[in-house]
């Protein structure tokens, strides 16, 4: 008669531990995905067009912004600003209310040292001519708590009514966006950190437009994975106790890692921010 060996035995037993707690791992993370009220950020963070709104070349501007921002006030007092833009559309305008822009903020973890700035997007469906078009409905800006002390209620509502909804260029969305955004960069990087001046063309920017037409098959509003998402400090506290052993056996059998480029800096806000509608 045989009998399995003690080490066969133990071999077998590890095996199955590793195999049960990958199992529970996963099976946490399908829990948590539908726990989640709001999406999670894109991979490029700084602009979340989940509208599809907005051109590619307004896309790429307002994240090339956002890493320069950010890098570029790593090491300055209350340092790693972040300005993050974010599209969504809504059936109507009561629904805007469904969204809370302090927890999405908060989600998103936008701003080093409490720096951030979250510039959100609403749009609502209009059928004219039988062509469906997306307007404008209202913008909401959400402040980090230590940006607060630089960028005033009354000075943000100001960029937004002399940009996005002035007459140079509000007739045309992505150029009163982008205008709105270097006029918020030039606040930070002025008011914020003392910088002389900020400066931008929006006549280049224009130009830039129109030479770079959008690109079939772009992803710019798929938000980010989840294996990327996981390994960043988006994820909150469940997310994590469901993968953080099976991640920790998966690196000890020989597996590899992901870097995120693009993510929150860890801040936080308590509110205080405006709104604004046509």
């Amino acid at each position: 008669m045989k009998y399995p060996s003690s080490i066969s035995m133990t071999r077998y037993s590890i095996k199955f531990i590793f195999f049960s707690i990958m199992i529970s791992g996963l099976l946490l993370i399908l829990f948590g995905c539908t726990d989640r009220k709001y999406p999670r950020p894109t991979d490029q963070y700084y602009v979340n067009d989940y509208a599809n709104i907005l051109y590619q070349a307004t896309r790429h501007s307002i994240t090339r912004e956002g890493e320069r921002l950010y890098e570029v006030t790593q090491d300055e007092v209350d340092g790693g600003a972040q300005l993050v833009v974010a599209t969504f559309v809504v059936e109507n305008l009561s629904d805007i209310a469904n969204y809370d822009k302090t927890e999405i903020f908060r989600e998103w973890k936008i701003g080093k040292n409490d720096m951030g700035l979250l510039v959100i997007l609403f749009f609502t469906e209009e059928v004219i001519d039988e062509i469906d078009y997306l307007v404008l409905a209202e913008t909401q800006i959400e402040v980090g708590y230590r940006m607060e002390q630089y960028l005033t209620p009354s000075q943000l509502g100001n960029i937004v009514d002399n940009t996005l909804y002035g007459d140079e260029w509000g007739d045309d969305l992505d150029m009163g966006v982008m205008y709105m955004v270097y006029e918020l960069l030039s606040a930070i990087y002025i008011d914020a950190y003392g910088y002389e001046s900020f400066n931008y063309d929006m006549e280049v920017y224009q130009e830039y437009l129109f030479d770079n037409p959008d690109v079939a098959g772009d992803d710019s509003h798929v938000p980010l994975s989840w294996i990327l998402y996981l390994l960043s400090p988006f994820a909150t506290t469940g997310d994590r106790l469901g993968v953080i052993i099976p991640i920790i056996l998966f690196i000890l059998i020989g597996g590899g890692g992901a870097v995120v480029k693009n993510k929150g800096g860890g801040g936080s806000s308590g509110g205080m921010g405006i709104f604004r509608r046509r």
